[in-house]
């Protein structure tokens, strides 16, 4: 049963934004058969299992634990994903090979990639001391995709002066450093077809004339720098593609000038467009340009290639105060989340994170016109992301705001699994001393539910005997003889008379509401 947050309850729907506090499982199965089959894309980071994060999550596991704690929710999480659905996940490399087994089990012959990402610079990884073991400076992320999927490979951004400069060290040399200063007069010198019969137009180009870079900087008294800055949109290269209008271009013109083919693909980006592209010299070997691959952005050019399964351009350096808010321990950068979201999902599609943190799935999913659903159980971190979705609604320009133009406006649901014996448990685990934990049971008597195996005479006698005489030992007894199956209110006790009395109006209209379209709902 979920308690309201302040949003009426006819509002509530499936298109909504949605943030739920409380157990990620039970919060899991809460919307099981709302949202079965609609969610795009999952992505969640969960506990490394590493016994170093800060987190309230219990991080250190042993396997076993660490894998079963994992597997329940991702049994509930497949279901949840739409055919063209994908997961990502993502982990260090202390649970990095179990958990790939583990979801080779339940995403059968559905493995798509393992993406290494670089997290840290070398001189800031983590580890243990350089005489025992390497640093740690990359993490992982497992992808997954339904049979329907189909992934938006994204481009990296590279610095061009810094690409240019680091081919240099390398050895290597920089193919784009001819410069089209005259595009020449486009004269008709005939026809081919393609493969299925259709039009290609030749054009021969007269007239045209080419310059190098270095020829250019020398002639305009400007750096070579200034040269890729004023003529990015001329700046070529020649290659030897091995493309079918490549052949047929070569075969129906017999000379070694420079010609325009004019024709519309019929697959590709440009599928159904005019377009027009160059070959050149005796063999016409493709002509490339620069601009093609680079895009302008303040007035510095950066080169683009496909990102594959190395992702390390993304930095991890400014993040501590993304969103407006401060997370120790976890936080990734939107950047990060941006390449994951635009790989895999399109305006409007949702978004599912069961681990929220400090809520960067769900700000980046808002700033690109995402919907999302957020789950999270610790009180500091709700309201570290709270306040972090507050700011991007205001209009906060951290992050990747100002490439995605986010000027604020958006809204979401916030609503919280109605706890009952997890409210003890809490009040257990906040306990100062032995009296706040003899007065959190003499409540949980009342009004609690204690585990049907625990004889509560046998262990008040046990109390009265003095065998647990320190405080640890008295909270993990107290803590142990909860009935775990009770933490929160089930939903199908909405209408009981003792449920109600404890429940607003508002709250029971919200949950009726909520499971109108699922009257079997659990929680």
């Amino acid at each position: 049963m979920i308690k309201w947050g302040g949003v009426p309850a006819s509002c509530i729907s499936d298109e909504d934004n949605l943030i739920i506090k409380g157990n990620n499982l039970i919060a899991l199965h809460t919307i099981s058969k709302i949202y079965a089959g609609k969610v795009k894309l999952i992505y969640i980071d969960p506990p490394y299992n590493t016994g170093s994060d800060s987190f309230v999550y219990n991080d250190k596991f042993n396997h076993s634990a660490w894998l079963t704690f994992m597997k329940n929710r991702l049994e509930i999480a497949k279901d949840l994903l739409s055919l063209d659905g994908m997961i990502f996940v993502q982990t260090d490399d202390k649970e990095h090979a179990y958990l790939k087994v583990l979801m080779d089990s339940i995403f059968k012959n559905k493995y798509l990639n393992t993406i290494v990402i670089k997290a840290k610079s070398s001189s800031g990884a983590s580890g243990g001391g350089e005489d025992k073991k390497f640093k740690k400076n990359v993490e992982f992320i497992l992808v997954y995709a339904n049979s329907e999927a189909k992934i938006n490979i994204q481009k990296k951004p590279f610095l061009l002066s810094d690409y240019i400069k680091e081919r240099k060290t390398e050895g290597k040399t920089f193919a784009y450093t001819n410069v089209l200063v005259n595009k020449g007069i486009l004269k008709k010198i005939g026809e081919t077809e393609d493969g299925r019969g259709k039009k290609i137009e030749l054009f021969d180009v007269k007239n045209y004339e080419i310059k190098s870079v270095s020829k250019l900087a020398k002639d305009e008294n400007i750096s070579q720098t200034d040269v890729y800055k004023k003529y990015i949109n001329e700046i070529f290269t020649t290659e030897n593609a091995q493309t079918s209008i490549r052949d047929r271009v070569r075969n129906a013109v017999q000379d070694d000038g420079y010609t325009i083919a004019r024709y519309k693909p019929v697959s590709g980006k440009n599928k159904g467009k005019v377009i027009e592209v160059g070959f050149i010299g005796k063999t016409k070997r493709l002509v490339s340009f620069l601009s093609s691959t680079t895009y302008m952005e303040e007035g510095d050019i950066y080169k683009t290639e496909k990102a594959g399964t190395l992702w390390d351009d993304i930095s991890w350096s400014s993040i501590k105060n993304e969103g407006g808010v401060e997370f120790p321990s976890g936080k990734k950068p939107e950047k990060l989340l941006q390449r994951i979201i635009s790989s895999s999902t399109s305006k409007n599609d949702l978004v599912l994170d069961f681990f929220m943190g400090s809520g960067s799935t769900q700000a980046t999913a808002l700033k690109m016109g995402r919907r999302f659903i957020g789950m999270e159980q610790i009180d500091s971190q709700i309201k570290i992301s709270l306040k972090r979705l507050k700011n991007v609604i205001s209009g906060e320009q951290s992050g990747i705001s100002k490439k995605c133009n986010w000027h604020g406006g958006g809204s979401f649901v916030y609503a919280e699994l109605m706890e009952k014996n997890q409210g003890y448990l809490k009040d257990l685990q906040n306990a100062k001393d032995i009296d706040d934990l003899m007065s959190v049971y003499a409540r949980m008597k009342q009004n609690g539910d204690i585990d049907f195996r625990v004889d509560l005479d046998k262990f008040e006698s046990s109390l009265k005997a003095g065998e647990l005489p320190s405080f640890s030992d008295r909270k993990k007894e107290l803590v142990k003889i909860i009935d775990k199956n009770q933490l929160y209110y089930n939903y199908s006790n909405i209408d009981d008379a003792d449920v109600k009395d404890l429940i607003s109006d508002s709250d029971y209209k919200f949950n009726k509401s909520f499971y109108s379209s699922n009257e079997e709902g659990k929680e």
